[in-house]
């Protein structure tokens, strides 16, 4: 009996053969575009004000955040290998995480144009969300782990229907990306929606409408289902590990939406889906151009849209479903603001906006697949999702390069801004290295500092500040970064401190006599109390 044994090279070629062209194409284009538009990132160690608590390692908030997933997992690979913050290393994994789930989602979708799906790729891996979620280093694998559970579950909800027990999986998966971090819970309904749209759109006679309403219950079902085992693990492994839940963002009341909530989150969502092409929506629209293929990509859908409607016989309810479909796909993608109606929204929460770009482009393929391709319409919709797609991930590619050499600016400025301070504090009269610290304010009022990161005008992103000294964690510039490593005093003796009376005469930082050695302790007052 012979068994079947490959060599490297046949495995990976069987396996390759077996991988449809389209799939490959995201897949490399998101490896390749992800390259471009990171790689200043992954070659540089750059921080953010949470970067630097969480170097050289740590993979941040857990359980407290409801991020219990992220927590089992944080913790076995520090067990294993210790979570350091390695811009390469994290870098590439979370790349690869990306590009295999643009692969899922062009697999999902059957796209068909090689091309088209090289642009689900760029579009997935360039996107200003992207970006922003490498500001935070040391927990962007995980994170983007998060993405790949959250479109792998919308997979085999679409592609595997009749499978009860991988639906069942599904319901794991959601619960495991929303135990990781919860605004990648809006990728998956927004793919699902976006599955939905297609079936009333181009399904043909072979699917009636009831199957369609069949498909959406049991989309909710799972999602729902995702969503209460999400809630459950969560109290459950909050009491078993003696934790309680943190107010940031509004997480403890994540799921309470009152009315009010509910009627503001939906006119957030619609708002900003508007604002795509209009407005300023988190600096995922950084530049006029984008706005104008975010109108040509909705002006294109809407009509081409109104072309099925109108132009072409079919079922009645299937219309109405796609009209319907049309106006849950908003609230999809910013789901968000009805999951935390009193959090503080921002760039890295708003990755699921991506599939409006995916959606035009998954559009204008089946577009073409289900007419015929001499129509105008159909070639038509395929140069608009060409065209669109180049100018806007070649915007995002510089985009992001900008944003990170922004944040480079903002580094060179934080550290010579301290040790200038710590040069100072070491040549005061008295002074010895048994002296403790106390830093008296939050907040530095320099004129002298106002240089910002130099391009921050066109380079702003949610995650990131123009100056971090002023950020709660500008402590671990001093230390980490400039190595001073003094004692630093505690709460109650800097509030001790700010009732001495010689503290309250002392002028603010940067001005002469702002730095002081009083009762043993050097004082540097940063602002009035």
């Amino acid at each position: 009996m012979k068994v079947a044994f490959s060599t490297p090279d046949g495995f990976v070629r069987e396996i390759s053969a077996r991988i449809p062209r389209p799939v490959k194409s995201a897949f490399f284009s998101a490896v390749i575009i992800g390259l471009m538009t990171h790689l200043y990132q992954f070659t540089n160690k750059l921080y953010n004000y949470d970067e630097l608590i969480n170097t050289p390692n740590g993979y941040g908030t857990g359980a407290e955040s409801g991020r219990w997933f992220l927590k089992i997992i944080g913790d076995f690979t520090g067990a294993q290998f210790g979570n350091y913050s390695l811009p390469l290393v994290n870098g590439m994994i979370s790349v690869l995480f990306l590009a295999v789930s643009a692969a899922l989602i062009t697999g999902m979708f059957r796209v068909q144009s090689t091309f088209l799906a090289a642009a689900v790729g760029g579009f997935f891996i360039s996107f200003p969300a992207v970006t922003s979620t490498f500001l935070f280093m040391y927990t962007a694998p995980f994170y983007a782990f998060s993405v790949f559970l959250s479109v792998l579950a919308a997979f085999l909800m679409v592609r595997f229907s009749g499978k009860i027990v991988l639906n069942i999986v599904s319901v794991v998966l959601i619960a495991c990306s929303l135990g990781i971090y919860q605004a990648y819970f809006a990728n998956t309904t927004s793919l699902l929606v976006m599955n939905m749209i297609l079936l009333c759109a181009f399904s043909g006679e072979d699917k009636k409408w009831k199957d369609i309403l069949f498909t959406a219950i049991r989309y909710v079902i799972v999602l729902a289902a995702g969503m209460i085992l999400y809630f459950v693990l969560h109290k459950t492994l909050l009491h078993v590990w003696g934790l309680s839940m943190t107010s940031y963002q509004g997480l403890d009341s994540m799921g309470q939406t009152t009315v009010k909530d509910l009627l503001d989150g939906l006119k957030s969502c619609y708002r900003d889906f508007i604002n795509l092409f209009r407005g300023d929506v988190m600096c995922l629209n950084p530049t006029k151009y984008v706005k104008k293929c975010y109108f040509l990509i909705m002006a294109a859908l809407g009509v081409s849209t109104l072309g099925l409607l109108f132009g072409q016989k079919g079922c009645k309810v299937k219309k109405v479903f796609l009209v319907l479909g049309y106006l849950v796909f908003p609230v999809a993608v910013y789901l968000i603001y009805l999951m935390t109606p009193n959090g503080w929204v921002y760039t890295l929460m708003a990755y699921p906006a991506v599939f409006v770009t995916i959606f035009m482009v998954i559009w204008a393929d089946r577009y073409q697949a289900a007419f015929d391709t001499k129509q105008i319409a159909a070639k038509g919709m395929q140069w608009i999702a060409a065209v669109t797609s180049v100018i806007m991930i070649g915007v995002y590619i510089w985009y992001g390069n900008g944003c990170y050499m922004s944040l480079e600016y903002t580094k060179y400025h934080d550290m010579s801004y301290f040790q200038t301070m710590v040069t100072q504090i070491k040549s005061l009269d008295g002074y010895n290295d048994d002296l403790a610290l106390a830093l008296i304010g939050n907040t530095i009022d320099d004129n002298t500092n106002n240089t910002g990161s130099l391009v921050s005008g066109m380079f702003g992103l949610g995650g990131k500040l123009d100056s971090n000294i002023s950020a709660y964690s500008r402590n671990y510039i001093i230390i980490k970064y400039l190595g001073f490593s003094p004692r630093f005093c505690g709460y109650e003796e800097i509030k001790e401190l700010m009732e001495n009376e010689e503290v309250k005469e002392m002028p603010c930082y940067p001005d002469d006599g702002a730095i002081r050695i009083i009762d043993g302790v050097v004082v540097v007052k940063l602002m009035d109390s």
